[in-house]
């Protein structure tokens, strides 16, 4: 007991779990025992703690996450500025620590040297982890994030800068509001508690509960509800699987409003250089999933990988000829858009027999039906 105990680093787990009880505790004192409010300045306050919510989170997946940890795109360094600034009031850690960290996740994923493996439970990997000094006093691992004069700054006066963005911050904006009890409570303790624990869900639930549909060797799984709670990082079997993919949600109109948001950057000339994977590899990632359970089967070696080839390499040259048709000459341009939908039929079409196929070797459900005796 004595040495768990001394395991606990205080300082991280005192503020976990006091932040919320302190912040709900002020909250409900002040709600019911206070005249000096009013119900305009409880639901502007509130609308401003949504909306700063909003932001927290997403400079912690567009910055931390996406640009920082993983580099999936270049950022201009007042789009960087800004996404430090706001994601200090998150209070998870520095940008270099939070970065080095995610990456030793990745790097080892699932092993011992995993700062929160899921192996470890689903309460380590939530949170358990970071009220432990082993992983509070992980070194810091990214030299290239090292040289960022921004990101350093923001890490040797991290304390500082949490605490003011954090709590005074919002203590102002709620002053200007007509309360800054309101603001410090609501767009500060009580924001930083949600914003923390949907982050902490990617690390949990995202690893526990989920659809695999890229990678199979891997705990990481797609989760609807964390993708909500958290901007997109929810395709989370598909990030592990493509981590350096400035996209969690491929498709258009997947909830990824992370993604929109780069793209809204670069569109603005605050992002560019947006990493993207081959649509060809990912479709080759999902055809592999789907034939695993046929793997050491003669119908997986004489129908499914021969097909599944051809998909991959038709999706390839489909690829190929949209990137050509985006940079083609006016003459060119019917013929490239004939070749394109020809092709689209083509891999269409081997999808389909893809499926029929597939379903063709799922168990059938046998039903038993009761007949009466003559």
């Amino acid at each position: 007991m004595a040495t768990n105990i001394k395991k606990i680093c205080w300082s991280v787990t005192l503020f976990l779990i006091l932040n919320p009880v302190i912040s709900v505790a002020l909250l409900l004192t002040y709600l019911f025992v206070s005249d000096n409010y009013t119900a305009t300045q409880v639901i502007s306050v509130s609308i401003f703690g949504l909306v700063f919510a909003i932001l927290t989170n997403l400079s912690i997946t567009m910055g931390y996450h996406r640009l920082f940890a993983h580099k999936s795109y270049e950022a201009h360094p007042i789009l960087q500025g800004i996404l430090l600034f706001i994601s200090s009031g998150a209070f998870q850690g520095s940008c270099l620590k939070w970065s080095s960290d995610h990456r030793i996740h990745h790097k080892f994923e699932d092993t011992d040297k995993d700062p929160y493996s899921i192996n470890k439970g689903f309460w380590y990997a939530h949170m358990g982890w970071m009220m432990t000094h082993e992983a509070v006093s992980l070194p810091v691992q990214a030299p290239d994030l090292e040289k960022n004069k921004m990101i350093k700054w923001q890490h040797d006066n991290y304390l500082f800068a949490a605490i003011f963005v954090g709590y005074a911050f919002p203590t102002i904006i709620g002053a200007l509001l007509g309360n800054a009890i309101l603001g410090l409570v609501i767009a500060g303790g009580l924001r930083i508690f949600l914003t923390q624990q949907s982050t902490f869900l990617v690390n949990s639930l995202s690893h526990t509960l989920g659809k695999t549909p890229y990678s199979l060797d891997k705990t990481a799984k797609d989760s609807f509800i964390v993708t909500i709670l958290t901007h997109g990082e929810g395709y989370h079997n598909f990030h592990h699987k493509f981590q350096f993919d400035y996209r969690n949600g491929i498709r258009w109109y997947h909830w990824d409003p992370t993604k929109w948001s780069i793209q809204l950057a670069a569109l603005i000339g605050l992002a560019n250089k947006l990493k993207t994977v081959q649509f060809s590899e990912i479709l080759k990632a999902r055809l592999e999933v789907e034939s695993i359970k046929f793997k050491n089967t003669d119908f997986y070696h004489e129908k499914l990988e021969p097909l599944a080839s051809r998909i991959v390499d038709a999706q390839a040259r489909f690829d190929k000829l949209k990137a050509e048709y985006r940079s083609a000459a006016d003459q060119k341009m019917d013929e490239l858009r004939y070749e394109i939908e020809l092709m689209k039929i083509e891999i269409n079409s081997m999808k389909k027999t893809w499926k029929v196929l597939i379903k063709s070797r799922q168990p059938v459900r046998v039903v038993a039906q009761y007949t009466h005796p003559r």
